[in-house]
């Protein structure tokens, strides 16, 4: 999720106008999985030399990168102690989709699990694939390494899915496997790495279903429907927006045809679908009664992971939070592991958003709406995130003090930040649902 909040920038003055098949059957009838998202591994052989290079890369992004082995290493650790059998990683697993990142993750991390009897499943996102950032940091400057391309990436995760597939999409890196006698997972590939530019340096972060993997999304729904399963799925961009106003001030995080492919997911039965990419923990509901289940990103605040489980005899998938609360070799100071996340994730936030504001605007009026801005979006990222009597009297306040001196900024600031807080129902760190038709 490159320049996200880059994109918050410039796209918030637009609120202004508002009107070889495997079966992986188990013989109990609950079948757990751990669900990560956005882990943007970044192997440490890529920064060669700390410096001013990196330093400007980090001024537009919050994510823990450096701390990203230490991360993936201790969630390892986790899902190793829970012993789950499945993990879903649901894109993003690099930095920027260079080779050494996408290899480190598969020998720190997916073939130890694997070699444990915990079998991953892995789809890119927006960053994983053909992406012209990949590169290392020497210093002052970067050079460009080896990213891969779509045959690369099913190639390198060949024992984390796309060997197991009873099908794939010959038009993206979409596959469909069995998991329990009754249910089979969907793993939906959206992204644009086909357009990626490396003549403008461009990656597209956007997200967009082919057409042809619709008929094979219509057709495996199908088919399951006949063979008498169900089906969940997974997929790196949204299903619908996870908060107001969202798709106007940072579109590209819902896939721009998931009207065509949430009528489809209805039509063919599916109750459930994990996400990730904005790197918020927040459950939503389409407009058609579907779950959009998105996990946060383990290099952002909290830190979170998915434990679900599959219950065959109910017919219900039940869906619970955690986060990592220590990181082993991770010096944070005096400061819990969860303070420092929320620091690190804050900084990026406060350092881009204080930027928006006209130079008009007193230093300390601007400073007290980015502060508001920032906890706002890190609640956000959290999860069940609350709009209290008040904070929503404190946005007020702040706004109607904007108002003297950028009244098109007083009214986007209120917005943003009362959208962000006002989380709807369902709850976002736990749910049970039905995942039968």
């Amino acid at each position: 999720m490159n320049n996200y909040l880059l994109r918050v920038a410039a796209a918030l003055p637009f609120l202004w106008p508002l009107t070889t098949s495997a079966n992986f059957t188990m013989s109990t009838h609950q079948t757990t999985m751990v669900v990560a998202s956005d882990v943007h591994v970044m192997a440490p052989s890529l920064l060669i030399e700390d410096g001013e290079a990196y330093a400007d890369y980090m001024r537009n992004d919050r994510k823990m990168l450096k701390e990203s082995p230490l991360l993936l290493e201790q969630l390892t650790r986790e899902i190793l102690a829970e012993r789950p059998r499945y993990v879903l990683v649901t894109g993003d697993l690099t930095k920027d989709g260079e080779e050494a990142s996408h290899r480190y993750l598969v020998e720190h991390c997916l073939s130890r699990l694997r070699e444990a009897g915990i079998q991953p499943f892995v789809i890119p996102g927006n960053h994983d694939v053909n992406n012209p950032h990949a590169v290392e940091f020497l210093g002052d400057s970067t050079r460009r390494v080896k990213t891969v391309t779509r045959e690369e990436f099913a190639d390198i995760y060949y024992d984390y899915g796309y060997g197991q597939a009873m099908v794939r999409d010959t038009a993206s890196l979409s596959y469909v496997v069995q998991i329990t006698d009754s249910v089979r997972l969907l793993a939906l590939d959206a992204c644009e790495y086909d357009r990626n530019d490396f003549a403008t340096d461009h990656c597209y972060h956007e997200g967009y279903v082919r057409p042809a993997t619709l008929r094979f999304v219509e057709e495996q729904l199908a088919r399951a429907k006949a063979d008498g399963v169900e089906v969940i799925g997974m997929m790196h961009h949204g299903l619908t927006e996870h908060w107001k106003y969202q798709n106007r001030v940072l579109p590209g995080y819902v896939a721009d045809n998931a009207d065509a492919l949430n009528k489809l997911l209805k039509e063919g039965g599916v109750k459930a679908v994990f996400t990730g990419h904005l790197h918020t923990q927040d459950i939503a509901e389409t407009s058609n009664g579907i779950m959009d289940i998105e996990t946060g990103s383990l290099v952002s605040y909290p830190s979170p992971y998915r434990l679900a489980t599959l219950d065959e005899t109910k017919g219900t998938l039940s869906v619970t939070t955690r986060t990592l609360t220590d990181v082993a070799g991770l010096d944070t100071g005096d400061k819990t592991y969860a303070d420092y996340a929320r620091e690190h994730t804050s900084a990026g936030v406060r350092a881009i958003v204080g930027r928006m504001f006209p130079e008009k605007v007193p230093a300390d009026l601007k400073s007290r709406a980015t502060d508001i801005i920032t906890e706002a979006m890190a609640d956000n990222y959290r999860g069940d995130e609350q709009l209290t009597p008040e904070r929503d009297a404190d946005i007020k306040t702040t706004a109607r003090q904007l108002r003297k001196y950028t009244f098109k900024w007083s009214i986007v600031f209120k917005r943003v930040a009362r959208a962000l807080l006002n989380d709807a129902a369902p709850a976002d760190h736990s749910l049970t649902v039905s995942y039968r038709r």
